[in-house]
């Protein structure tokens, strides 16, 4: 049975599971009865004229078993100088449920969210964290291991239209991990960075942000994760892949490219496409062409690996344990062409590449 055949079953046996619901996939979902389940969000803001980038992971896992040996609810800020050689550095933050409040329009989650109604929530925990999202403008504040990030996004740019994500149709499928994309390149109105220990405070108003969440039963055992956006042309590239094992194990990728000023809107998805990739989470590259009904997509993906960050930490089954290293000092160049003509050429710098599970340097983050 092909991959095609598979998904197109699953199409069928997820019509008896669909909802009807109300709100933008970004916001909140309502937790199942019992787990595993997890619902993450991720933010990552490039400074224009610095460089310089940092990262904001949060978010809370329903484990499997109630014999709980690490944290349900974990934050992390994340921060490179964006120098090629630059590490990634991270400051966590483990919280308990009971500290963690989740709001829609200002009241508890009772239903899950749906693809056009506009996100509208608030995540707090703890008396230092608050996330706030509304139609127009996102506002956070987060305080955690000695760290500061605080700031103001605009409006989102949404992946699609009518709150189409990554996975297009695929998100009604009952799949145990799902990736949605808020938005591409949103403009930071302001921000601040700070290590008051350090004596480092970074502030700026020339900065555009990355929106995204996950949710469902865990991360898968391999992965992939890239994104990037060149603020001159607004031309970006995100990418998410690996290893997914449910009823079925398969590698699949969900791939979206944009260049406005050339009108290419490209999505690459496992049943519209097909992706062969090499990749070396030790050599810090992924090399991926992507070949689709029209386009045909060619991405190679790389970082000095000094520019990786040590493990961080993602949601397993039993809560968040360390899964994974990322890059925000990664380079992208990109080929798209129609038919074997080349349509267009770009290249990507202060590009961010994650390898996790399976798939880091000599699985260091699972031992």
């Amino acid at each position: 049975m092909t991959f095609l055949q598979m998904m197109l079953r699953l199409t069928f046996i997820s019509s008896l599971y669909i909802l009807q619901v109300v709100a933008n996939q970004f916001s909140p979902h309502l937790f199942p009865q019992a787990g595993p389940y997890f619902e993450g969000w991720y933010m990552r803001l490039l400074d224009v004229q610095s460089g310089r980038s940092i990262g904001l992971l949060f978010g809370h896992v329903l484990p499997e078993t109630t014999n709980l040996t690490v944290p349900v609810v974990a934050v992390s800020i994340l921060y490179s100088e964006g120098c090629t050689t630059c590490k990634l550095m991270s400051y966590n933050g483990f919280f308990n449920r009971s500290q963690m409040n989740i709001t829609v329009h200002g009241f508890p989650v009772s239903k899950n969210p749906d693809d056009i109604s506009p996100a509208v929530f608030e995540w707090i925990t703890g008396q230092n964290i608050t996330f706030n999202v509304q139609e127009n403008r996102t506002h956070f504040s987060f305080q955690t291991e000695g760290a500061i990030f605080r700031g103001i996004v605009s409006s989102p740019i949404p992946w699609g239209p009518n709150g189409k994500g990554p996975e297009g149709w695929l998100e009604h499928l009952p799949l145990p991990l799902h990736w949605f994309v808020y938005s591409l390149r949103s403009r930071v109105e302001w921000y601040e960075f700070s290590v008051p220990h350090l004596g480092l405070r970074v502030t700026g108003r020339s900065a555009v942000a990355h929106m995204e969440k996950n949710w469902g039963k865990a991360f898968p055992p391999a992965w992939i994760w890239t994104q990037g956006v060149n603020p001159a042309s607004n031309v970006s590239l995100s990418l998410s892949g690996g290893i997914v094992r449910d009823v079925i194990t398969v590698t699949a990728y969900l791939i979206g490219y944009r260049n406005p000023a050339k009108q290419l809107m490209l999505d690459y998805t496992p049943v519209d496409s097909r992706v062969e990739s090499r990749h070396d989470g030790c050599a810090g590259y992924v090399n991926l062409t992507a070949i689709g009904l029209v386009h045909t997509l060619h991405i190679y993906i790389s970082s000095n690996t000094k520019a990786f960050s040590d493990c961080l930490y993602g949601p397993e089954t039993t809560g968040f344990r360390r899964a994974c290293v990322e890059s925000y000092s990664a380079t992208a160049d990109i080929l798209v062409f129609k038919k074997g003509m080349l349509m267009d050429k770009q290249h990507i710098s202060h590009y961010a590449m994650e390898f996790g599970g399976k798939y880091v340097c000599n699985e260091k983050c699972g031992t």
